[in-house]
């Protein structure tokens, strides 16, 4: 990324000397040499510094409102994998905030998270919060994925979703139905929906969405349309959904 910064900035400044010789006198920058032009442009940015922060503050401003119409565009199209009413969830239904959180059981930081989404929880009351499976870090994570969607389908998703993030040990499937049996789930109905075929290829989407999100690491959330990846405080996560409320994009 530095070199990129690096060849905009010379292209830019190679660009104004250019054009202003052009402006002064065609026939002499027909015959001014490469060594002449790179005296130049060096001598212009000793003496102007100021246009390499300003080029290069411009470049990345640009970049992010790239990335960032790139980012709505894509939750846009896939509003419904994002969003979907059939989705795990927990708070208000119809909350004016909405935050989705892409996670892995496995993920130290996404179980530290946990402590600061109850806290949420408890302090808002329109706040609604959205589970996206994002098993990446073990086959461990995979199966504790299939598990707890299969809860879902019971109607206990968030209990047994915290039961596992509080769980120790490994995430096998025997510590997986100790855990769902302690809760109060059926044990063998989860074990078959856990192997069904519509549950693996909702994580698949769960997986694929957070590609084209540009989401590559846990935990990562997305507050009604701002995107905020990695472990949040409770007061780093208060101020985002208050800017989310105010309809301040960031």
């Amino acid at each position: 990324m530095k070199s990129v910064h690096k060849l905009f900035v010379v292209m830019v400044v190679f660009s104004a000397v250019a054009v202003a010789l052009f402006s002064q006198s065609p026939q002499a920058a027909e015959k001014i040499d490469k060594k002449e032009i790179q005296k130049i442009v060096r001598e212009y940015l000793v003496q102007n510094p100021e246009v390499v922060i300003e080029a290069i503050e411009a470049y990345q401003d640009d970049q992010k409102n790239i990335e960032k119409r790139q980012f709505k565009k894509t939750m846009a199209d896939n509003k419904e994998l994002l969003f979907g009413k059939d989705l795990p969830f927990t708070g208000n239904p119809d909350g004016d905030v909405v935050i989705v959180e892409f996670f892995d059981y496995n993920c130290g930081y996404c179980k530290k998270a946990m402590t600061d989404i109850n806290k949420v929880l408890e302090k808002d009351k329109n706040v609604k919060f959205i589970f996206q499976e994002m098993p990446i870090l073990s086959p461990s994570s995979s199966e504790a994925a299939r598990y707890s969607l299969a809860s879902h389908n019971q109607g206990k998703y968030f209990e047994y979703h915290q039961a596992l993030m509080k769980m120790s040990g490994s995430k096998n499937k025997k510590n997986l139905e100790k855990v769902a049996g302690d809760i109060g789930l059926d044990v063998d109905q989860l074990r078959k929906d856990a192997a069904s075929k519509k549950i693996r290829e909702d994580i698949e989407k769960s997986m694929s969405l957070s590609r084209k999100l540009g989401i590559r690491g846990t935990p990562a959330f997305v507050i009604n349309d701002i995107l905020a990846p990695g472990y949040m405080t409770y007061p780093a996560m208060r101020e985002i959904i208050e800017r989310a409320r105010n309809g301040d994009e960031g």
